[in-house]
């Protein structure tokens, strides 16, 4: 399936990532693994109505300060990097789409726990996920959480539908909501004002396929994007971690169908 075949790309990364190696070598891995396992990236060659080039490669790859769409260079990592994985194929048709941060080597303490509540906080929402939720209480239950342990989530990029396209129908933002302010004319010259959710907000129905995968940093909630058309980074050079799984929809609840983390109990 395209999940287990993006699990199994993402850790055929994960195990050749270490100080010392070339972020190119890891695309080079990643592209033999879709290959021995039927698949094409999803991601080399995708063209947004945003973006003004094609993504040039075949893998999201990039370190510390990244926040999306690394596109990946000849750096080598270091010890006490942050790498920033994410990875889309398509097998037989069908779209997967995953990720994750790793350490490499010895990271600090504050990484280390960025990167333990940045996973905790995808769970967070996937424990949200059921037929009938509206979508925006998925991304309330990531952002109090990432509020609490003292990090802000990503509010330009946002989770999505997944099936025979990359991003299929349904968006799914990472963050709450805001009511939108309705004025009502009382009499005249006199208003009220009553705050509502906002309207035609998707409800999940089962069968659904959704990709969560909230982005973590200390100050900056939007993030600034490189010369290079896709990569951004973090606008205060802060260190940021995501992770990303996809979730199908049950008549019970959810099944995460990507396996290349564990929640963090």
């Amino acid at each position: 399936s395209p999940a287990d075949c993006v699990s199994e790309v993402l850790r055929s990364v994960v195990e050749k990532a270490a100080v010392g190696v070339n972020l190119l070598d890891l695309e080079k891995r990643a592209e033999t693994t879709m290959q021995l396992l039927g698949a094409v990236s999803a991601d080399k060659g995708y063209k947004p109505e945003w973006a003004p080039v094609p993504f040039p490669s075949s893998l999201c790859l990039g370190v510390n300060d990244v926040i999306s769409h690394p596109i990946p260079t000849d750096y080598q990592l270091r010890d006490g990097d942050l790498l920033h994985i994410d990875c889309g194929v398509v097998v037989d048709g069908w779209y997967g789409d995953a990720g994750l941060t790793i350490p490499i080597g010895t990271v600090s303490n504050q990484d280390e726990r960025l990167l333990r509540y940045a996973k905790r906080a995808l769970y967070e929402g996937i424990r949200q996920v059921k037929p009938g939720i509206k979508v925006t209480e998925i991304g309330r239950a990531i952002e109090r959480y990432a509020g609490r342990m003292g990090y802000v989530v990503n509010k330009v990029f946002h989770g999505h539908g997944i099936g025979k396209t990359m991003h299929e129908g349904l968006q799914i933002p990472h963050f709450d909501v805001p009511p939108q302010e309705k004025k009502i004319e009382v009499k005249p010259g006199k208003y009220r004002y009553e705050y509502h959710e906002p309207e035609n907000i998707p409800t999940l129905v089962e069968g659904d396929v959704i990709c969560i995968e909230p982005m973590l940093t200390y100050k900056d909630p939007i993030g600034m994007r490189d010369n290079d058309g896709w990569t951004v980074r973090t606008r205060d050079g802060k260190k940021s971690a995501f992770f990303e799984h996809m979730v199908r929809v049950t008549n019970l609840g959810h099944e995460v169908l990507t396996t290349h983390i564990k929640e963090v109990i």
